[in-house]
């Protein structure tokens, strides 16, 4: 799988307080290694958003990303809390 970060995804994640920052990277790493790991909660999204996955990094922490070919090329589009990246 090879993953690309969008600059909207870069700026999102400097935002995010320390604490959520190692959540998201934690997420990520579980990603990488298994997509659809239960602990992230991996689901399609509906509405503005169709088309875009989402992946829980937290109690109200999630990652939006899009992905091409079964997972073989996602772009991580931004991270934030529940309200902010729906």
């Amino acid at each position: 799988m090879k993953v690309f970060y969008a600059k909207s995804f870069y700026r999102a994640y400097r935002k995010l307080q320390i604490q959520n920052q190692q959540r998201a990277s934690a997420a990520l790493k579980i990603f990488l290694k298994d997509p659809f790991d239960t602990r992230l909660q991996n689901h399609k999204l509906a509405g503005s958003k169709y088309g875009l996955r989402a992946i829980s990094a937290g109690y109200d922490l999630r990652i939006l990303y899009e992905e091409r070919g079964g997972h073989a090329v996602v772009l991580m589009i931004t991270v934030g809390t529940h309200g902010e990246v729906y």
